[in-house]
């Protein structure tokens, strides 16, 4: 089974790929390296100051291999995150490890807590903390907060520090958490908005990509053009308006100059209403301009509206009201038509008519007639029976089709002519009852009217031939007569109009209808060399899945 072109749009949207993994915390972590390199290098810079160095004064050897080996790490971090391996998680651990014990070395070096080189731990825990859980970061500032508190315990013990110093380093302790905790709220933040960005982008995506889906697939014709006259949107409905194939660079001009005649109008006068063409395909078009930005110059928006839909509505009007007319036609026409008719015959038998009386009665029953026929079309048409479309083979069926319907004319071959172009295993799809009526009305209007003016024996073509579109197929029927004149043409499917005074005007409407029925088309042209050609255009194998 096909897929619906809704469904094919859901699983365009479901197709649309999620944004790879957020690079927002690699470039936290290499922004935090860099902050370590130039730590790094102050240290050293600082020890190279010599005598006049304010840290570093309590263990300057320890203070320089600390700063040196800090440095290195640095340095071999960024590697490791340009890499990005090993993964995230562990070296955004593996590095606040480094950065408490660099940091609790160098302060040790220094003095201790009271050198004021615990607040670098603050910095440290507080981005640390944006790029862990909580409870890691809770965690990291506990040992840290045990560490400062270890060293200057190590200091009372056996250097110059008093334990006074305990107020300031409980109060870095309490620093220290509270880093931790609003690192650790700042990153739920971060982390909350960035997954909100990262799922209004999926969305704006998958809506853009929908949005492209019903623009190229909408049945109205779209056409966006730059002050440049520059094409630079359009869908399909419009590039087959103007048989046009999808290229760069086109312009409105290459489109259709009509078109852009139209357009230069419009834009003398936003108020011009622009005036229906044909297009390139004969279909009537209907041009809508609007201004996209005015203060921004983006461009105009053209809709390309089919006005032969408008036509289509009027027609199915038209049939509405014909269904409601069959439903009253069998009483209020028929039975009173069956009556005019018995009474005619009756009196036609009287002795007493004479003359010119009983050519009143001949005129009678000749229309009464024609009326009877034309109520059981009418009756036929709102009767009609689903369609029963098949596979069906067009060239043998045609053949004998044609031997048919030369048997039930009681013509031979010298008085009706029949050429025959035909393909070999060409197959539509379309109900052979329906096809049947429609090439016997075909049939009887060319025979009728397909005499040439000379006087000589009707000549009937039929020929099987390919269309533009892609696999489809028709079936032309062409006489050798006058044509239809022009006047005449535009009306020629209309219910109830005909030019013979005999006939009943529905055969071609009827033919029409069959056609729409089995998704095919039927069009007439006036042959250039004198004569009518019907053309049965049957539709795609394609366009009956839809």
């Amino acid at each position: 089974m096909s897929q619906s072109p809704l469904a094919s749009a859901e699983n365009q949207t479901a197709s649309v790929m999620l944004p790879a993994a957020s690079n927002l915390p690699w470039r936290l972590l290499r922004l935090l390296n860099i902050y370590r390199l130039l730590l790094g290098i102050l240290v050293v810079l600082v020890y190279a100051g010599g005598s006049s160095r304010l840290l570093g004064t309590s263990d300057p050897n320890l203070f320089l291999w600390t700063g040196i080996v800090y440095l290195s790490f640095c340095v071999l971090t960024a590697f490791s995150l340009h890499a990005r391996r090993p993964g995230f998680a562990m070296q955004a651990q593996i590095v606040l490890v480094a950065d408490i014990i660099a940091v609790m070395l160098l302060m040790h070096a220094s003095g201790g807590p009271t050198s004021g080189l615990g607040g670098l731990l603050f910095v440290f825990l507080v981005a640390g903390s944006v790029l862990i859980p909580w409870r890691t970061s809770l965690m990291f500032a506990a040992v840290a907060a045990l560490l400062v508190l270890a060293d200057h315990t190590y200091l009372i013990l056996f250097g110059a520090a008093t334990p006074a110093g305990y107020v300031q380093v409980g109060l870095l302790g309490l620093i220290l958490f509270i880093a931790a905790l609003s690192g650790s709220y700042m990153g739920r933040r971060l982390r909350e908005s960035e997954a909100l960005a990262v799922q209004r982008g999926v969305d704006l995506q998958n809506l853009a990509q929908l949005n492209d889906y019903i623009i190229r697939r909408m049945r109205t014709g779209v056409v966006v053009v730059d002050q440049e006259d520059r094409v630079r949107l359009i869908n399909e409905a419009a590039l087959a308006n103007f048989n046009k194939p999808r290229e760069h660079n086109l312009s409105i001009s290459g489109l259709s100059p009509r078109l852009k005649q139209e357009l230069d109008g419009w834009r003398k006068d936003n108020y011009q209403h622009a005036a229906s063409f044909n297009s390139e395909d004969g279909k009537p078009v209907i041009p809508h301009f609007t201004q996209l930005t005015p203060e921004s110059n983006a461009g105009t928006l053209i809709f390309l509206e089919d006005s032969s839909l408008m036509s289509e509505q009027v027609r199915q009007m038209k049939l509405a009201a014909l269904g409601r007319l069959t439903g009253s036609i069998a009483h209020e026409i028929r039975n009173p038509l069956a009556a005019i008719s018995h009474a005619n015959q009756l009196l036609a038998e009287s002795s007493e008519l004479h003359g010119n009386n009983r050519r009143f009665t001949e005129i009678i029953a000749e229309h009464a007639l024609r009326m009877e026929r034309m109520v059981e079309t009418i009756l036929q048409l709102s009767r009609r029976e689903a369609t029963r479309a098949e596979e069906l083979e067009l060239d043998p069926w045609l053949r004998d089709f044609v031997a048919e319907f030369r048997d039930r004319q009681g013509l031979d071959g010298q008085a009706l002519a029949v050429r025959m172009e035909t393909q070999d295993d060409v197959r539509v799809r379309v109900d052979p009852a329906h096809l049947y009526q429609i090439a016997w009305n075909l049939s009887e209007n060319a025979l009728r009217y397909g005499r040439s003016a000379d006087g000589g024996m009707p000549l009937i073509e039929y020929r099987i031939g390919p269309l533009a579109v892609p696999g489809g197929i028709e079936l032309a029927i062409l006489d050798r007569g006058a044509g239809v004149p022009e006047d005449i043409a535009e009306h020629l499917f209309e219910p109830f109009y005909t030019s013979n005074p005999r006939g009943t005007g529905l055969g071609l409407f009827i033919a029409r209808e069959l056609c729409e029925c089995n998704r095919a088309r039927l069009a007439y042209e006036r042959r250039a060399e004198g004569g009518s050609c019907f053309r049965i255009q049957f539709g795609t194998s394609e366009s009956w899945l839809t």
